[in-house]
């Protein structure tokens, strides 16, 4: 199980650990996006601190319609109490927790300031 809280802009966020496949990790905090179809997104300042690999490359629909390029990096993200590998997007200023990787889990949020996140594995 994984737990969070809502914060006072109303964001249901995570605190996770990411690192380059066997590599030092690093804490950070996720925003929960369900309009986000990935994994996981970080900001390239993260993505180059941490040295992940780059896999590829491509464009990224948003949510106004419009496109914008985007790189793809290798990492692992604890996840359940183990290293799970993930494709990240390395895009935007916040990191956020997509739908691919809440694959198989529910999802309940308390939606005020301050409620309870938590994410259970499906059985």
């Amino acid at each position: 199980m994984i737990t969070g809280v809502v914060n006072a802009n109303l964001e249901a966020v995570v605190q996770l650990k990411v690192r380059k496949p066997g590599g030092v990790e690093t804490e950070i905090e996720a925003i929960v996006d369900s309009g986000f179809s990935s994994s996981l997104s970080l900001p390239l300042v993260v993505v180059k601190t941490l040295g992940l690999l780059r896999m590829s490359s491509g464009t990224a629909k948003l949510a106004d319609g419009t496109t914008y390029p985007i790189e793809h990096w290798a990492a692992e993200v604890e996840w359940g109490g183990s290293w799970r590998p993930v494709l990240v997007s390395g895009i935007g200023e916040d990191p956020l927790l997509g739908m691919h990787l809440l694959t198989g889990h529910k999802l309940e949020i308390d939606v005020v300031p301050g409620g309870w996140l938590e994410i259970v594995p499906l059985p």
